[in-house]
């Protein structure tokens, strides 16, 4: 695998994002839920089960977040790619925006409140980010 910084990678082509128009929620469960098109992840590890799905999943939650909007990078990024979500993290939280990050085998998503979505936009567009429609 050759390492790739990030600053390169930038220079390749244009750095695009688009957002999920659903609302999504995160729902701590006892158990693991069956997979529908509803769901987005399913994190199960020794200590907990972790769902994030689409507003009006139908579970019975120990806890739950909602007002959540997914935030998916189209990049294909490379596995050798370093600080990605270092940087847009940096980014955000400088902003004071709170984000919870996924990755998937070469696209990282986002969730980030509702509330907190069009200053979470405009933070990625000024720093050269697209959004995609």
């Amino acid at each position: 695998m050759t390492l790739v910084k990030l600053s390169e990678y930038r220079k390749r082509g244009s750095m695009k994002f688009r957002v999920d128009g659903n609302r999504y929620v995160v729902a701590k469960l006892g158990t693991v839920p069956a997979f529908t098109d509803g769901v987005f992840s399913i994190i199960k590890d020794e200590n907990e089960v972790t769902v994030v799905a689409r507003e009006g999943f139908a579970a019975e939650p120990i806890s739950v977040e909602r007002f959540f909007k997914l935030i998916t990078f189209e990049l294909g990024l490379p596995f050798g790619l370093t600080g990605f979500l270092s940087y847009v993290s940096a980014l955000l939280a400088s902003e004071d925006i709170p984000i919870l990050a996924f990755s998937a085998y070469s696209t990282d998503h986002l969730l980030v409140k509702e509330k907190d979505l069009e200053k979470t936009v405009e933070a990625l567009r000024k720093d050269g980010f697209t959004l995609s429609r």
